[in-house]
């Protein structure tokens, strides 16, 4: 049985145990409330924005396998039980030809759950599973630089892992993910990203997500991209 407490929240929202994720996106007042008493939530890409994590899921399809290639696409915190499926998705030499790190070979269990930990132990950047059908897919993460009062600008990263290629998931994720990150930090003036010289992939999914090329980077063999406000 749902138990139907709720908080009240202003211009009567609310957000309660038996809410459905159709219900929609929270308000800024609603974000507020929910970071002021600890209500977990989450990014909604459907949506394009957050909802309470223990929403109704009322929107994913029926039955999945009728849909072929359908998208039910949702974020959430990394957890450490998620290490396994981690480990799974990344420990793949040809996924890391495109990141600016050197592939750890092999990538182990215990360096997915540090690198887990450090996704949901900082002030400077956000990191978030990508989940369709409720199965992470992938991650996608903003970085911000350390003026908090000021104009300034946050950095946008992502992988998906090479099962899920080709299936849309990264353009639907940036692209919704970007508007959002404007849309809620009114100090940001613009988002950029930075893609290896090659990986034509990529710059595909940034620039149906409204980056342009803004130069080379200070790393030789990538370039940036800026999506402005």
């Amino acid at each position: 049985m749902l138990d139907h407490t709720t908080h009240a929240l202003p211009l009567d929202a609310m957000v309660a145990s038996n809410r459905l994720r159709s219900d929609g996106i929270l308000c800024h007042q609603g974000l507020r409330f929910c970071k002021e008493q600890d209500i977990p939530k989450g990014f909604d890409p459907l949506q394009g924005g957050w909802v309470p994590l223990d929403v109704i899921d009322d929107l994913a399809p029926a039955s999945p396998d009728s849909v072929p290639g359908s998208l039910d696409l949702r974020l959430r915190n990394w957890a450490l039980s998620d290490a396994p499926r981690y480990v799974a998705l990344l420990d793949d030499p040809k996924l890391w030809e495109a990141l600016p790190e050197p592939y750890p070979d092999p990538l182990t269990l215990d360096m997915a759950e540090a690198l887990i930990d450090l996704s949901n132990n900082s002030n400077h950047h956000r990191v978030f599973a990508v989940l369709n059908q409720g199965v992470p897919v992938g991650q996608i993460r903003v970085a911000f630089d350390g003026d908090d009062t000021e104009s300034r600008t946050a950095e946008i990263s992502y992988w998906i892992g090479r099962d899920h290629w080709g299936q849309g998931i990264a353009s639907a994720v940036v692209s919704s993910f970007a508007r959002r990150c404007l849309a809620d930090d009114p100090n940001l003036s613009s988002l950029i990203a930075r893609v290896k010289d090659g990986n034509a992939a990529s710059f595909r999914v940034l620039q149906k997500a409204g980056f342009a090329i803004d130069g080379p980077d200070r790393t030789p063999g990538w370039t940036r991209l800026r999506k402005a406000r």
